[in-house]
């Protein structure tokens, strides 16, 4: 007859370093620009909607005396505005991607969701767009 021989292991949770968890989003900002593949599309503006949600690293607490302390929501919605101001893009996901260059421009930040909408380019729907979730590592190719 065959002794069994168990041994009994006990698992432990690993232990974060920190529960903190700061986002920071951008939800419905809506500009008017010349966006689109199809001639009518670059003809007239349209409604162009972004919603974005950015994981903050918990590096530094915010000092109320210095805006540079937190990630500036007003500072990305300045920068996705001029994006399309200072070029016309074809693509909804081009627009993402030079907007995930920009935005990671902030070392504090370790992960962006972008979601684009074109609110009017299909008639009977209320949007149309693209969603992109990449972490810094992905942005980097690391």
């Amino acid at each position: 007859m065959k002794k069994n021989n168990f041994k009994i292991v006990e698992l432990k949770p690993i232990k974060e370093k920190s529960t903190i968890k700061r986002t920071v989003f951008i939800k419905d900002f809506i500009i008017k620009e010349i966006i689109g593949f199809y001639k009518h599309e670059k003809i007239k503006k349209q409604k162009i909607k972004f919603n974005v949600v950015l994981n903050v690293s918990q590096g530094s607490v915010p000092d109320e005396k210095n805006i540079k302390s937190i990630v500036d929501y007003e500072k990305i919605t300045n920068t996705l505005k001029n994006l399309t101001k200072s070029k016309k893009y074809n693509f909804l996901e081009s627009l993402a991607e030079d907007s995930f260059e920009k935005i990671f421009e902030d070392k504090r930040i370790y992960a962006v969701t972008i979601k684009i909408e074109k609110l009017e380019a299909i008639k009977n729907a209320k949007s149309v767009g693209v969603e992109v979730f990449k972490t810094r590592k992905d942005y980097e190719g690391s």
